[in-house]
């Protein structure tokens, strides 16, 4: 199992970086886990050779994942948030407004589930389970809204904790993380925060669309 020490992200982190750090890959932790040692079990004939390169492949498919952008992850839990909600309907049918939110002190958290099929000469022999875990601890924050998307963070601190699982194993594991939220918003284009309702006033005001 792999952890690292904590970390001040001041631009956009992926949770690879996140997790791993510069230049550590999955290779060595899903050997030393074993993942793939159940999975080609029933081949015949296998060779350790070939065995590294499934475990390779595995590693190579599992870390493409990981390029998740870790702030990516946190901006989609607040747009189920009430009072961001909120702001954003006020801001929507006010063009051109906006709102500063003050949030009390809450968790997000983002769960993955992906898997990969391992298939040995076009027949399926098993899948590889993996498990990504993030969660965000976050207080006072303050949030700036107009139009009705997320525009900046003003202020906030947030600790970081995820876990990457194969298998139900824990393979990777980092906890106590910090990211620098206002650092990292700065770099960042607007976040709908409404993007399942139309927007109203787009909708009054197309040309060429009368309403009865």
């Amino acid at each position: 199992m792999t952890t690292t020490a904590p970390l001040r992200a001041t631009t956009p982190t992926t949770v690879r970086s996140f997790l791993l750090g510069d230049g550590e890959g999955l290779d060595g932790p899903l050997r030393d886990h074993g993942a793939a040692g159940p999975l080609l079990a029933p081949v015949r004939g296998r060779t350790p050779a070939a065995d590294r390169a499934v475990e390779h492949e595995l590693a190579s498919v599992v870390d493409d994942f990981l390029g998740l952008d870790v702030l990516d992850l946190v901006a989609a839990g607040w747009r189920g948030h009430s009072a961001l909600q909120s702001a954003a309907r006020r801001t929507r049918d006010l063009p051109g407004s906006e709102e500063v939110v003050a949030l009390a002190t809450h968790r997000v958290t983002s769960t993955h589930r992906p898997y990969v099929d391992v298939y040995v000469d076009g027949a399926k022999i098993g899948t590889l389970d993996v498990q990504l875990n993030v969660v965000f601890w976050i207080s006072g924050l303050v949030c700036v809204v107009r139009d009705a998307c997320l525009t900046g963070v003003r202020s906030g601190e947030c600790a970081v904790d995820a876990s990457l699982g194969a298998q139900g194993a824990v393979i990777a594991e980092r906890r106590g993380g910090r990211l620098d939220l206002p650092g990292g918003f700065a770099l960042r284009g607007p976040v709908p925060l409404l993007r399942d309702e139309p927007n109203l006033h787009e909708a009054r005001t197309a040309p060429g669309i009368s309403r009865r």
